[in-house]
């Protein structure tokens, strides 16, 4: 059986993909064949079960999409994300030591100290009344936090001018990603070189911070994760990483640390704003735990329900929100043929809000994560950083990072929602579509001197 099909559905996936999609499975079922106006056959597989045998039990048969991952390699190269075959296997060895819990412990200690940075230019905006937008905000805070545990201060005087070229540049990518046609990069138009000059300005920057540890071997070393790069040692060959080497991971590790955790936090800020008993809460557990001190990565273990509500967060808004995967050879699955070359799309967006694996899937539950629920879940009901040997390596990583500034922020401060325009954009990382207006207000303290009141602050929605 090839498959439901579809057809002439390529127009109405690229017009609303989440709906489309959502519509599909609910309709048709789990693997579903589409066939596009221009002769292209591609299949949804939403089913854990499915999923796991794409990423896990036959992941040798599955590649990467290159009409996916084309246009990130024009910016990362071939770091990790893109990477294929011996190259990535290389690559995973040589990184694996870099993003264990020891490093990402050390690494906990640096995030503190930015997101603090952060808060404090906070308590400035919340005493001016300011006005601010959400999602650059985020940008702002999360693009301090990867610049400082990856190149350290090197990059500090420099954030503005980077954080405008990587956002810049990932606007680019994703009209790419989501263009039927794109002209080669050697084209000069407009926006092929503004591209190429954003990319020629980071290269510049992060070759000369490259060349400046390189000189400095032997001294003592600064501990960034830069450092752990350079430092990294295949154990069965003894090889290092090239400096072109080093320079695709630092862009891969730029876009995952930076706009995709970003994403996540802007919509966990307006999914507390809808939902004001989570985010009292929140508070109550951050205030019980912490008592108004900075929070570190080893309080995170004591603080479940701030875990949890992130893992509702990224259930519900997936930064990734859909897998797309090529068949190598043919294959059947959950009874249907898929042939060899097929397209495939694993759909965290649908699978993850499907009313046969959730209750209630469209709202905001964190507790669903408690009480050991999480281990009766099917392990690919909800996959939002994919999974098998592919599985992002910066996963933990992305959840301290994320687990540090909502613990910071919310135990600090509430976030007034000043829109309900609230739609999500599905062009590249999964962001909100427009501009969130926000107005930051310190909480009030109502316990001791440094130590934030647990009350029901919330965040109101206009």
């Amino acid at each position: 059986m090839p498959g439901r099909p579809i057809v002439g559905s390529g127009p109405e996936a690229a017009a609303d993909p989440l709906g489309f999609y959502t519509r599909a499975q609910r309709e048709l079922g789990d693997v579903v064949r589409f066939q596009a106006i221009a002769g292209i056959t591609w299949y949804m597989v939403a089913h854990p079960e499915g999923i796991e045998h794409v990423l896990r039990s036959r992941q040798k048969n599955y590649r990467k999409a290159e009409r996916f991952t084309g246009p990130v390699s024009a910016l990362a190269g071939n770091g990790l994300v893109v990477a294929e075959g011996e190259s990535w296997l290389r690559n995973r060895r040589l990184m694996q030591p870099v993003f264990h819990r020891k490093s990402i412990a050390q690494l906990g200690r640096v995030m503190a100290n930015a997101i603090d940075a952060d808060a404090q230019r906070w308590e400035r905006l919340s005493r001016e009344g300011a006005t601010v937008e959400l999602s650059r905000e985020m940008l702002r805070i999360t693009l301090r936090i990867v610049s400082t545990t990856l190149l350290s201060s090197d990059i500090s005087s420099e954030t503005d001018r980077i954080g405008n070229a990587v956002k810049e540049a990932l606007a680019f990518i994703g009209r790419r990603t989501a263009a039927s046609l794109s002209l080669p990069l050697w084209v000069p138009t407009p926006s092929n070189r503004r591209f190429l000059g954003q990319r020629r300005s980071m290269d510049e920057l992060v070759f000369r911070i490259i060349r400046e540890r390189r000189a400095a071997a032997g001294q003592e070393q600064i501990g960034d994760l830069l450092d752990m790069l350079m430092s990294a040692q295949d154990a069965e060959t003894g090889e290092r990483m090239s400096d072109q080497q080093v320079r695709d991971e630092v862009f891969t590790l730029l876009i995952a640390g930076h706009e995709t955790t970003a994403a996540s936090l802007s919509w966990a800020w307006i999914l507390l704003g809808q939902n004001p008993a989570v985010l009292e809460a929140l508070q109550e557990e951050l205030d019980r735990v912490l008592g108004g001190r900075t929070p570190s990565f080893e309080d995170l273990p004591n603080l479940p329900y701030t875990g949890a509500v992130f893992d509702e967060v990224l259930r519900l808004y997936p930064p990734a929100w859909g897998l797309p995967r090529v068949a190598v050879e043919d294959d059947e699955i959950g009874g249907y043929r898929i042939p060899a070359g097929a397209m495939l799309l694993l759909p965290q967006w649908v699978t993850q809000r499907n009313p046969q694996l959730w209750d209630e899937p469209e709202r905001f539950i964190p507790s669903r994560w408690l009480d050991g629920r999480r281990a009766r879940l099917h392990e690919f009901a909800c996959f939002p950083f994919g999974g098998g040997a592919r599985q992002c390596i910066g996963s933990h990583f992305a959840l301290t990072e994320a687990q540090l500034v909502l613990a910071t922020l919310a135990q600090r401060f509430t976030v007034e929602l000043l829109t309900s325009n609230l739609g999500a954009d599905p062009t590249f990382a999964l962001r909100p579509r427009d501009e969130v207006p926000v107005r930051v207000q310190l909480r009030a303290s109502t316990l001791a001197p440094g130590v934030r009141s647990g009350g029901s602050g919330v965040l109101r929605q206009q």
